[in-house]
């Protein structure tokens, strides 16, 4: 990896390895909280990577939290699911 211009830059150089994977340095999965997921956006000539939160995490946190009513808590999953899928396309 090469940090270019030194300190705290939003700049680096990494390998890609014959089967087309890089690794994203620590520093930057930290800084940006990256977990297992992220979203790739293919720009003009760029890849955009951006993280996102994995639905199935999500999901489990809010199953955690107990329900009274199971009917309005499938809806409410649902709802969750379908804008997870919706951000990660």
């Amino acid at each position: 990896m090469l940090n270019v211009g030194g300190g705290l830059t939003n700049e680096f150089i990494v390998k890609v390895d014959k089967k087309g994977r890089i690794i994203i340095p620590s520093e930057i999965r930290k800084r940006l909280n990256i977990k297992n997921i992220v979203k790739i956006t293919l720009g003009e000539g760029e890849i955009i990577l951006r993280p996102i939160e994995d639905p199935l995490k999500r999901i489990e946190k809010l199953i955690l939290k107990g329900t009274t009513d199971v009917e309005a808590e499938i809806r409410r999953f649902r709802r969750v699911v379908e804008n997870e899928l919706k951000k990660a396309t």
